[in-house]
């Protein structure tokens, strides 16, 4: 899939949705080798997101390859979620 492509998933789930971002970033802390029940289980713990909400948005972000079973994150996901805390950082754009 070409960098286009994979930039438009990643900012399609994860632009808006917190929750995705703190799954995405909480990825690579996983231990391998867990059973799929202790996989979510670690990484609700881990991310701070609510095992049910985590069990809605698990499927989308490995199925997008966003999170991928070799325990990383796909490059554009990690540039989508930089963008959206330096904006976060910058804070509420004045009007003049």
């Amino acid at each position: 899939m070409s960098d286009p492509s994979r930039a438009a998933i990643a900012v399609t789930f994860l632009a808006e949705d917190a929750d995705a971002r703190r799954a995405v970033l909480s990825w690579t802390l996983l231990p391998p080798g867990l059973s799929e029940r202790a996989l979510l289980a670690t990484w609700s713990r881990a991310s701070g997101v609510p095992r049910s909400r985590l069990r809605r948005i698990a499927d989308t972000l490995r199925g997008h390859g966003i999170c991928r079973d070799d325990g990383t994150v796909d490059p554009e996901a990690t540039r989508v979620i930089q963008h959206v805390a330096a904006e976060a950082l910058r804070g509420p754009k004045r009007r003049k």
